[in-house]
């Protein structure tokens, strides 16, 4: 009894969903899966069976052609039930006569459901849209796990504008007796520029001439740009994953947390007071070394490229950061400054200091300003003049602008040491190889 009255719940539903579906229309589509369920009209006996699909009989006051309507709707249903190819439930049409019109709907509806989800576009298959990796991209990661540089690719961990992130398992560097972080995550950038078309304005001067009007190109010297930018990093001292591979638009870094479990974004983080004063302070001084040792920008600075884990600030997404001889170079930071400044200010810290400020005081410059404007039209005429300086071929390191500030970018940079070549983007290929860009 219980089970026949959950199956007339069921059946209930499941008849108010088909009849929402199909409204008033002339062909419906039945929501029953499994066996068909009873009808409501009487079953045909064989002998009245035989009898419906027999053509009428002509009579001498009524002639047939082939279009009449009624052998072709007897036909029509003959059609449908012997051989006609549906690959969804439309009911029995035993006794039914099918007209023209519902019969021509059927074709297309199932014409539709033949191709519905087996429809690819190509540009998919050379693209790595959302969270599908194409082809080229499988391949590499293959290879990585062949030559033992990774032991297991466990899962996607998250997927962003610009790239999606894998977690996997680290095992030992082809050819050498070194090992390798033990959990590392491939970061793939997308081939798709419908996200970020803007990434040609943050290519510095390392990159000119590598840049052609090809996509897939673009995404590589992005990606290469992002390894160097970490490597940069890493030389200086700052928290940030250690590149352990690249390919192309594919990077092999050191997972940032344990288990699988990522360390929480600034953002997602949960502070308490002194935390939150220490990843402040942190900050502060990562963005000082970053500019004076560095010589980079972020240019993309947020709480969401920020981690927090056992108490460290770590920096990622470097792919956009930019040196400091960039035309908008001081543009960015500054941007990056109001940032920081909204979000800690948001979070409650006391003696959070304004975006001017903050920008005055990790670069060690003394702007003076007296409104918003007024110190945005300072820091685009320091580049403007930087851009001249750099385009008469004098270098950064004994220019000084001759304007009303107090101190400029030379001094900015006089006491840092000499820029370092970057040279560590390592290639994983066949066998390992490596190679260089300045």
């Amino acid at each position: 009894l219980l089970a026949a009255m959950l199956q007339h719940d069921i059946d209930t539903d499941t008849l108010a969903a088909e009849k929402h579906r199909n409204g008033n229309a002339k062909v419906t589509i039945s929501c029953f899966k499994g066996p068909q369920r009873e009808h409501d009209y009487k079953e045909l006996s064989e002998d009245e069976e035989e009898s419906f699909y027999e053509i009428p009989e002509l009579t001498p006051d009524k002639s047939r052609t082939k279009h009449d309507k009624e052998v072709n709707a007897v036909r029509n249903q003959k059609k449908i039930t012997d051989n006609f190819n549906i690959e969804f439930n439309t009911g029995d049409f035993t006794g039914i006569k099918v007209p023209h019109k519902v019969y021509n709907e059927l074709q297309v509806e199932a014409h539709k459901a033949k191709f519905e989800g087996v429809r690819v576009k190509d540009r998919r298959d050379i693209s790595t849209h959302e969270k599908v990796l194409d082809k080229k991209t499988r391949v590499v990661m293959l290879k990585m796990v062949n030559s033992g540089l990774v032991k297991k690719i466990n899962g996607i961990v998250s997927s962003g504008k610009e790239s999606v992130i894998i977690h996997c398992d680290g095992g030992r560097m082809p050819g050498k007796d070194v090992a390798v972080p033990a959990e590392c995550v491939f970061k793939i950038h997308k081939t798709s520029l419908n996200e970020f078309r803007r990434r040609r304005e943050y290519l510095d001067s390392r990159y000119t001439g590598m840049v052609s009007n090809k996509t897939k190109k673009l995404i590589e010297v992005w990606a290469l740009k992002e390894v160097n930018n970490l490597n940069r990093l890493r030389r200086a001292g700052i928290m940030c994953p250690e590149v352990v591979a690249h390919r192309k638009q594919l990077l092999l870094l050191s997972f940032i947390g344990s288990n699988g479990v990522p360390a929480q974004t600034l953002h997602e983080a949960v502070f308490s007071s002194d935390q939150l004063k220490s990843a402040y302070e942190q900050l502060l001084a990562g963005l000082k070394v970053m500019i004076s040792k560095s010589k980079l920008v972020h240019a993309d600075l947020s709480s969401y490229n920020l981690l927090w884990y056992n108490g460290v600030l770590h920096f990622i997404d470097l792919s956009q950061a930019v040196l400091i001889e960039h035309p908008s170079a001081l543009t960015y930071l500054y941007r990056d400054c109001q940032n920081m400044h909204k979000f800690f200010q948001s979070r409650g810290l006391k003696h959070v200091l304004d975006a001017k400020t903050m920008f005055c005081q990790v670069t060690g410059l003394e702007i003076p300003y007296n409104d918003d404007t007024s110190f945005v039209a300072a820091i685009e005429h320091m580049q403007l003049e930087e851009v001249r300086n750099f385009k008469h071929g004098t270098s950064a390191t004994d220019y000084a602008f001759e304007t009303s500030f107090n101190e400029t970018l030379h001094a900015m940079s006089s006491d840092s040491e000499k820029e370092e070549e970057d040279g560590e983007g390592t290639i994983c290929g066949e066998a390992g190889s490596s190679g260089t860009v300045n």
